[in-house]
């Protein structure tokens, strides 16, 4: 089916017209779906809480991390929804999500999505457009795991200062939020612990980076 949209339709054009905010607006002023605003505890996993196999999520605010059979697989950071693509693929258990700060969410009927979706004449672009944003981080993670392990470092860090790094006002050094933690920057990068320190140290020496209080501190001429 997704190959045939891939003839039928501009990307650019999905983008723009089925984007995730979008679909956030049609599910909110929907008569068909109902939605309820619940808070995730940081370093709590979404199970624990909620019943991740019956709902969808929009985090409103908050970071969390998206693994499958204990592999790392993306990082998730504000405005975005978690679990749309269960909407059509549903399994007993397709992924975990942990709460890596408190995190604030929208919990949307997993079934009442569906019928939303199926009700809509292009309702199906929308799984679409998020779909192939996954498989796109999926094949950037790939690629990631190919490179040596200190280039697989930096540029984890130089992704998290793009999507949620604090820029000094200096305007010189980028801070990485405190919940990356060494344990957790080994599972992103699939490193050891072990070995994250020394690449750390390492580009600390090189002075592209900085460690204070536990918390990664990128110079902005090394941020791609």
């Amino acid at each position: 089916m997704y190959t045939e949209l891939d003839q039928l339709y501009n990307m650019d054009i999905i983008r723009t017209s089925f984007s995730q905010e979008k679909l956030l607006h049609e599910l909110l002023t929907s008569s068909l779906v109902d939605s309820t605003t619940i808070t995730i505890p940081k370093n709590r996993y979404f199970d624990t809480i909620t019943d991740t196999q019956e709902y969808i999520y929009y985090l409103e605010h908050g970071i969390a991390h998206l693994s499958y059979e204990n592999k790392s697989l993306t990082v998730l950071i504000n405005q975005q929804f978690i679990g749309l693509g269960t909407v059509l693929d549903f399994q007993e258990k397709t992924f975990d999500v942990q709460a890596y700060t408190d995190c604030e969410l929208l919990m949307f009927d997993r079934k009442q999505v569906m019928e939303l979706l199926f009700s809509m004449q292009e309702g199906m672009l929308y799984l679409y457009l998020y779909e192939k944003d996954l498989q796109k981080a999926l094949l950037e993670k790939i690629d990631l795991l190919y490179q040596k392990g200190s280039v697989r470092l930096l540029k984890t860090f130089q992704t998290l200062c793009h999507a949620c790094g604090d820029i000094s006002k200096d305007g010189y050094w980028v801070s990485i939020p405190r919940c990356f933690t060494i344990k957790r920057i080994a599972d992103m990068t699939n490193l050891s612990p072990r070995s994250v320190s020394d690449f750390s140290e390492e580009l600390i020496a090189k002075k592209i980076i900085k460690k204070e209080a536990g918390q990664f501190i990128i110079h902005t001429k090394d941020i791609e």
